[in-house]
């Protein structure tokens, strides 16, 4: 290999090893957003079946208003605060796969999940 020095398998590993670290941690927290997603699609099937029950039992059409407007602002509080969850683990999804690329970053780096490093950045930061 010494006719190509840019084909040397140890160079072209120590080029990759950032892209590959970089993809890694993107796919792991992009898992967790997926989990909240899931979870936030599960809770409002639930709500949605409780509600139309809820509904279903009125006595009047007055009542069955009143259930559905309460249903409606409930709705909202939750759209908007999980958006927020969304945005906020998606710009940590974004930051941490960027962050791989720094030099600094890769060697300090341990093989945790970006949940367990967070957890240890906000110990670092409580002490």
């Amino acid at each position: 290999m010494e006719g190509l020095p840019g084909l040397d398998p140890t160079q072209l590993t120590a080029s990759f090893e950032p892209l590959f670290h970089a993809g890694n941690r993107m796919l792991e927290t992009w898992r967790v957003v997926s989990e909240e997603l899931m979870e936030f699609g599960k809770s409002r099937l639930t709500r949605n079946i409780e509600v139309g029950r809820k509904v279903a039992r009125c006595g009047s059409l007055d009542e069955a208003i009143e259930a559905q407007a309460d249903y409606a602002r409930s709705t909202m509080q939750d759209y908007i605060a999980e958006s927020s969850k969304i945005a906020e683990l998606s710009t940590r999804a974004l930051f941490e796969s960027l962050s791989a690329w720094q030099p600094e970053k890769r060697a300090s780096s341990t093989n945790g999940s970006p949940a367990e490093e967070a957890h240890s950045e906000e110990r670092v930061a409580a002490e």
